[in-house]
């Protein structure tokens, strides 16, 4: 797809900090290799970015704008998926804390895993409350291609299984302390669309690359070359309550 902002992402890119720097410069790559993205939305998006950059916006500040509009804009999935697929959450220590926020009790890993084990309709409803599967409007998902219904973590040590979805653990970890993340299986609602993820679902984000054109879903870039990509999807957020199967605790 023809990409025409690269002389605006060029003068972006001279005065902002390294982080942004090396976001600009990676969405400068990817954007123009688009796949699975409906060519006229496309062209939307470019002129949308351009028209805020017209108006004073920097790149940055434009993109995320653009992003609040485009999200889940990509193709539609047609491929089968399992019924059961995973989202991993870094920072188990964030998740605990939205769950004890607004009560006067905290709940350990252990309490947790117990109530969901129990299968209690109630008590899950309860513990969960309005907890979402993402802070954001779209949820990133995945799944084992050689076993569909398999835990495709449980071999994986926790800093593999973070090199092979491709998460950022910067802005994760600002404190020193150990990795941790949550692992959450879930169960694939027939009635919620998947589609390819897009650049917009990203958001600013420099470890996102596009689908290639032949593949039945997304892909991950493994951070380690010796370690396998991973299928990905997005689709809409859900109540975690309405959809959690399982959930697992991950550390180093």
């Amino acid at each position: 797809m023809d990409f025409i902002l690269d002389d605006t992402i060029d003068n972006y890119i001279q005065d902002a900090e390294a982080f942004d720097r090396k976001v600009a410069h990676h969405l400068k790559e990817i954007i123009s290799t688009t796949t699975h993205l409906d060519e006229n939305i496309f062209i939307e998006i470019i002129e949308d970015l351009k028209k805020e950059m017209d108006n004073g916006e920097n790149f940055k500040n434009a993109f995320h704008k653009m992003c609040k509009k485009y999200i889940l804009t990509g193709d539609a999935i047609s491929a089968d998926l399992p019924e059961i697929l995973t989202r991993v959450i870094l920072d188990d220590l964030k998740f605990l804390e939205k769950i004890a926020k607004d009560r006067s009790i905290s709940f350990s890993r252990e309490n947790i895993k117990r109530i969901i084990d129990s299968r209690n309709r109630q008590r899950i409803d309860k513990l969960l409350k309005n907890l979402t599967l993402s802070v954001k409007k779209v949820v990133f998902a995945t799944f084992d291609e050689s076993e569909p219904e398999a835990d495709p973590f449980k071999k994986y040590k926790l800093n593999d299984v973070i090199n092979m979805l491709a998460l950022e653990k910067k802005s994760a970890f600002k404190e020193i302390r150990p990795l941790t993340a949550v692992s959450i299986r879930y169960k694939n609602k027939d009635d919620v669309l998947k589609r390819f993820p897009i650049f917009p679902d990203a958001g600013w984000n420099d470890k996102f690359y596009p689908s290639r054109k032949d593949d039945k879903y997304g892909r991950t870039k493994s951070l380690d070359p010796l370690l396998k990509n991973m299928p990905e999807i997005v689709h809409e957020n859900l109540k975690l309550a309405e959809v959690i199967e399982d959930i697992r605790f991950l550390e180093e």
